[in-house]
This record gives C-alpha cells, structure tokens and sequence, in this order.
C-alpha cells in the first residue's frame, strides 16, 4: 500500500481537553500544528458539542463545562493549526503516524514530535443482565443528554463509584430525570476525609463547591444514596425491569444475603473509565498499572514524554484524574514539545510551565484525600456468573472461558483459544475483566497479569481505505460481472 504524506511539526492525537491545551500550547510558540479526532466535533466526552446541524441558543442552559469547552475549541482557529476530524489513527511511532480519514483514505502523517492525548472510556462491569437493553454506561447516557437532549428512561437507577457518583445523577436530575436510586461501591465520607479535603481546598474549591452542590442537590430532591452497595443483576423480558444490587465490603466483595431490588426502567453504570492506551501500546510506550487511575498507565515524565523518542502523552489517556488535570498536561507536553524543538528556550518553558505544574500538585493532593473513598475494589470483577457475557462482541460467556482461564494465565493465550477480544472493540469492553478474572483464577495481583499484544489498526477501518490500486483480490473482493447461478 502507498499513502499520501504530510508533514507538520506536532501531530496532537485527540481533540479533548488534553489535546487541544496541547495543540494551543505548540501552535503558541510558533509551531505548525496538526489535530486529529476520530470524533464528528471537538469537545472529547466532558466538553461533547451538539452534532453538526444543531444549535445552542442558550449555553447557560446547559452548563459551565460548555462554555469551557468553547474556550478551548475557540483556540483550534490558530491559522497554524491544522483540524482534522472523522480521522482515526491506525498507527504511530514517534515520528509518524498512519491514519484514516472519513473512513476512506489512508494518509502518513510525519511530525518532529507527536503528542498523544487519546481520553479514556467507561470502565465495563460484567454481571448478570448488563447487555440488556436499558443497560448503559455514565458515557451513553451523557452522550444521549447532551447531543440529542433524550432521557435514557423514566425510572432510572445508578450505580457507580468515584466523584461521578454523586454529579452525573444530579446532572440527570437537574435535566429532568427522575432518579430513584444512588448505588456508591464506595464507603461514606468520614470526619477525616473531610478534614483532609478541607487540607487540599486551595486552589480546589471549585471542585469542593460541585461536590457540596451535587450532595445538596440529591438531597433535595430526597434521591437515596446508598453506600457501600454494588449493582448484581439486572433482570427484565426484553429490556432491563428490575435491578439488584448488594453490600460490600473494602474490597467491593459482595456480602451474601445483602441483596435488594428496585424497579426501573433504565440503569446508568459509572465505575470510573479507563484510559485508552491502545496507540501507546502499539508505539511500544512502558507502563505501569495503577487500578485507582484507571488500569494500565502510560509512564511519562516532567514534560509528558514518554519512554519512545519523540512521543508525549497527556490527559485521561495517561491515567484518569479528570478533565482540569488533563488540560494542565496537555497544556505541559505542547510546552515541552515546543522547548524540545527549540521553538522556545529552557528558562522561558521552566517559568511558563510553573503554574501549571502548581496547580497539578494541587489537583492530586486533593484526589490523595479523596482516595479511601474512591479505590477501585478487586470485586468489581467477580460479579459475573456462568451465564454471563464477558466478551459482547464475540458472545462469550464466562463459562466459555474457564477451560481457557485453566489452562493460561496469559490473556494472548485466552483470547487466542476462545476469540474473546477478537471482535469489533478489539478487547475494549472485556479485556480489563478478563485480567481481573486471570488474577483471581491464579491468585496473582492484576498488576501482574501480562496485556495483549498491542495490533494495528488500532480502530476498525474499511479494506478499501487501506488497499490501492497495487493490490490483487483475485475476485475474492469483487462482485460479479453477472450473477452466479
């Protein structure tokens, strides 16, 4: 295959809030800029537009996150910024980069640096009756909310862990949901979870004042939240009726004879995201693992870069610590890019870099503080039973994969002798369960449970936008002149 190229001096890879700070921060110091989105609009999952042919009249209307959004896609009018969406990258290495745009043609990118700011995505929580319909992640929902203003049901249950548990049911509430039910995986705050809050407050109020709202919101609008309750079930004829969720203990382990149900018609899951790593892998990036940030975290240093000449990485891509951490990161690896390029000097980059470096310390002493609550437990990933699809796109269930689970601890070897992972997301929705049930079959940390190797395309893509004119189908692609008897 032979693909047009094009040149710039910085490919950011990803047009939410890390990549675009990145983008402004590089096209700032002079550089020629170039961002790519597989996305239809800039905004990435937190700062979501509206599709093309749609309107704001009112931006208050639908919150603060808008209008910092709109800051930031305002700044991708730089006249040396090149704006790439509906383009996906298959691959990349430090200084190139193979993508696909529209879904139609192939073009290599080639950049003195490339800074990766991919996001993440919804943790996936397999357990009875989550693939029925009605069953949906914090991520649909949203998108459902704030691209079509569509309510996912009219009797709709949560379940989660994390800060989203408290602000996306206010969110839905203050749309006009009608949420009856607030299920936290984690425990309560205590006395020195508060103090400890009120510790990292500077620079953090902003953060303090939506969690005191939420909770004041909830309350108000009398919407029980239980704690320490982890969803079990979700049953119903056709779509979800029913769910039920149980106590846990520390470890999110479920205590038997805890069992409760509600009645809904909708169930919203947010047990955090995880980043989406697979072009780091791909471009041989190190990692480590890092449950409470997502899983597998990409090693970057003071500047972003990570352990591949010329690569950076910013945002949830690199661990999920939220979209104001993000924008300071990617803020950090276009400033860093650009010092490495000698597009600015080192004491200029030091002294423009300080305040975002403070401001991060601060982001993470805050989340430190809120980490008791928030940890990730072990048994997140021993809900499902026998019946359950583990892997959605090729219909696995748990029971399919014992004998695997048996005879391997290793994943390659798992997908390889039940096709798990091999289906349209390429593992995204399974393969972080999948680890979870090769520890707990093995008795070894998730940690050290090895990954898939990382396969290009790193996203679907038609034959036709990677194939010319230099490939021979031998009539195995091309229809028939005339139809066969």
């Amino acid at each position: 295959m032979s693909a047009p190229h094009s040149t710039t001096d910085v490919l950011v890879v990803g047009g939410g809030p890390a990549g675009m700070a990145a983008a402004a921060q590089a096209a700032a110091a002079g550089l020629s800029v170039t961002l790519v989105d597989e996305r239809a609009t800039l905004g990435g999952q937190i700062y979501k537009r509206m599709g093309p042919g749609f309107e704001v009249a009112d931006t208050r209307a639908i919150g603060r996150d808008y209008a910092v959004g709109e800051r930031l896609i305002s700044q991708m009018g730089q006249p040396n910024i090149d704006v790439r969406l509906l383009t996906s990258v298959l691959d990349l290495d430090g200084t190139s980069a193979i993508v696909c745009e529209r879904e139609q043609s192939t073009t290599v990118i080639q950049a003195q640096r490339i800074i990766v700011a991919p996001g993440a995505y919804d943790r996936p929580v397999a357990f009875p009756g989550w693939t029925l319909p009605g069953v949906l992640t914090a991520g649909g929902a949203q998108t459902l909310i704030k691209t079509q203003r569509v309510l996912p049901g009219k009797r709709i249950a949560f379940a989660g862990s994390g800060p989203v548990a408290l602000a996306f049911p206010a969110q839905l509430h203050h749309y006009g949901a009608n949420i009856t039910l607030v299920c936290d995986a984690g425990p309560p705050p205590r006395p020195a979870d508060m103090a400890a809050m009120l510790i990292a407050a500077p620079g953090n109020l902003a953060l303090l004042r939506d969690a005191v709202g939420y909770r004041a919101q909830l309350l108000r609008a009398q919407i029980p939240v239980r704690y320490r309750r982890i969803v079990v079930a979700a049953q119903g004829v056709g779509r979800i009726e029913l769910v039920v969720h149980a106590a846990v203990d520390d470890n999110w382990r479920v205590i038997p004879g805890s069992e409760r149900s509600e009645r809904c018609d909708a169930l919203c899951l947010g047990y955090g995201f995880l980043p989406s790593v697979e072009l780091l892998r791909l471009a041989g990036c190190a990692f480590e693992d890092d449950e409470d940030r997502g899983g597998a975290v990409v090693l970057v240093d003071d500047w972003m870069r990570t352990s591949v000449d010329s690569l950076y990485a910013a945002g949830d891509g690199t661990g999920v610590e939220g979209s104001l951490v993000a924008i300071d990161e990617g803020s950090l690896a276009g400033l860093g890019a650009a010092r490495d390029l000698g597009a600015i000097g080192s004491h200029e980059a030091e002294r423009q870099s300080e305040p975002m470096r403070r401001r991060l310390r601060r982001r993470r002493l805050f989340r430190r503080a809120l980490r008791r609550m928030h940890r990730v437990g072990p048994g997140i990933y021993e809900l499902a039973d026998e019946t359950t699809v583990i892997c959605r796109c090729e219909e696995i269930t748990r029971a399919a994969l014992e004998p695997a689970l048996g005879a391997s601890a290793d994943p390659a070897a798992i997908k390889a002798l039940t096709r798990a992972g091999m289906g349209l997301c390429q593992g995204r929705n399974c393969q972080r369960t999948i680890a979870g049930l090769v520890a707990q079959r093995h008795h070894c940390a998730l940690g050290q449970v090895r990954s898939p190797t990382a396969r290009l395309p790193a996203r679907p893509v038609p034959i036709s936008a990677v194939t010319d004119e230099s490939i021979e189908d031998y009539g195995f692609f091309t229809a028939p002149a005339t139809p066969r008897n």
